[in-house]
């Protein structure tokens, strides 16, 4: 059995503040986005003019009431931000997840994240969640020609999307309305200063939810040092859609409930 040593999964980047428990992990790599602690460079494709007058999708009437709770400390500054959402995030994940989240600009990389899940390529360098070894597993296939997802690599993600059903979308629509100011700015500093980052949101989940179903076996090649699809109507699709794809379905039907449910909260 080969196994793919990933430029690796970064799970619940999309699915700790919208989605979060998503494995990333990709098959390929891409240095056309750049992220760095001064600047933000996108790729062109995604810089678009927003002339719209309000946002396609407003966040609920009860968001103010949650963001300006006199329970809560006030939201910190977006670049003082890391150790609040830290503390927000672990009193609802599980410490082994919460001990991977980035320790800076974790924000900004949530955004960054969510903004190219529904484009072909994502950096690496842009993860908010650590490395994961070994969660992505091919074997050859029982013809000898080729290869084939292992259903291990299956069981590898179940831990994570299980967490989804833990975890709650109501308790992550909470914290992903509370911190939406910060949410907001990330996005503006990306390059979108008259967009709406939950219009972002929404659009990005509709994508996943349009996943198509893949059944067993999911065929490979390796045509060079990283595995890809055999089929090109698979290979085309987007990050985000491989991402499901690469969980198994058993694993993306799961998926993809708890982000109907998520959007039903946030929109």
């Amino acid at each position: 059995m080969k196994r793919f040593n990933p430029y690796l999964n970064y799970s619940i980047a999309l699915i700790f503040i919208c989605m979060v428990s998503f494995l990333y992990f990709k098959m390929k790599s891409n240095d056309d986005f750049i992220f760095n602690i001064d600047k933000t460079v996108i790729p062109s494709e995604s810089i678009k003019a927003n002339t719209s007058e309000g946002p396609r999708f407003p966040l609920p009437v009860a968001t103010v009431d949650r963001i300006q709770r006199p329970d809560l400390m006030a939201l910190p500054a977006l670049n003082q931000s890391d150790q609040y959402l830290h503390l927000a995030l672990s009193e609802t994940l599980n410490d082994g997840i919460a001990k991977l989240l980035s320790q800076t600009r974790l924000i900004e990389k949530v955004v960054a994240t969510i903004d190219n899940l529904s484009r072909k390529y994502m950096a690496e360098r842009m993860r908010p969640i650590a490395a994961i070894e070994d969660s992505f597993l091919a074997e050859r296939s029982p013809s000898g020609n080729g290869f084939i997802l292992s259903n291990k690599s299956y069981d590898r993600y179940a831990f994570l999307v299980d967490q989804l059903a833990i975890i709650g979308a109501n308790d992550l629509a909470d914290i992903y309305l509370r911190f939406y100011p910060l949410f907001q700015e990330a996005y503006e500093d990306l390059g979108y200063p008259n967009a709406y980052f939950n219009d972002r949101m929404i659009d990005v989940i509709n994508h996943l939810i349009a996943t198509p179903e893949v059944n067993d076996p999911i065929i490979l090649h390796r045509p060079h040092v990283l595995y890809e699809f055999i089929h090109p109507e698979l290979e085309a699709l987007s990050s985000g859609q491989k991402i499901l794809i690469r969980l198994g379905s058993r694993n993306s039907i799961k998926v993809k409930q708890f982000l109907i449910e998520f959007k039903a909260l946030i929109s």
